[in-house]
């Protein structure tokens, strides 16, 4: 079985009303894999290694790619029996979800309250690949995996 494409209205709505006001920035896809450096090898690229996803449970290569409008690609492989490791249990290896840069002042702060009105919610502030970051939980099993990340100045992990 392969992982359901992200569902744009759905996930933009979500980012949306989450996020609103601010822009954003999609820092990276995800890509779930059993074995990074497999995956590595099937899609070349310029790999850098980064701090592990808490969230998700997983180790996380990030490899950049030719196509400057695409974002890179971050593979993530279980490194507990977390979050991801469910998600390749129920989809395959494949696209699993985005990390989200919220650039505005503001807007990452009370994301649990806007969350909670849309009937969904996130996790703490954790630190992950690009800094501190929640996930947004509460959507079906098969929704793609979106974790947004402080990206204000003073934040930045990378």
């Amino acid at each position: 079985m392969t992982a359901e494409p992200d569902k744009p209205d759905e996930n933009e709505r979500i980012i949306a009303a989450l996020i609103d006001p601010g822009p954003v920035t999609t820092l990276a896809t995800m890509w779930a894999t059993v074995d990074r450096e497999r995956a590595r090898s099937a899609v070349g690229g310029i790999a850098e290694e980064l701090p592990g996803d808490e969230h998700l449970g997983a180790w996380v290569t990030l490899l950049a790619h030719d196509a400057a409008d695409e974002p890179p690609i971050a593979l993530l492989e279980p490194s507990t029996e977390g979050r991801l490791a469910a998600w390749l249990a129920r989809n395959g290896e494949g696209p699993a979800g985005r990390y989200i840069g919220v650039d505005e002042a503001g807007a990452f702060d009370g994301l649990a309250s806007r969350a909670a009105a849309l009937g969904l919610g996130v996790t703490p502030v954790a630190s992950g690949p690009f800094g501190r970051s929640q996930l947004v939980i509460g959507r079906s099993r098969s929704a793609p995996n979106l974790v947004l990340v402080d990206r204000r100045a003073g934040t930045i992990g990378r």
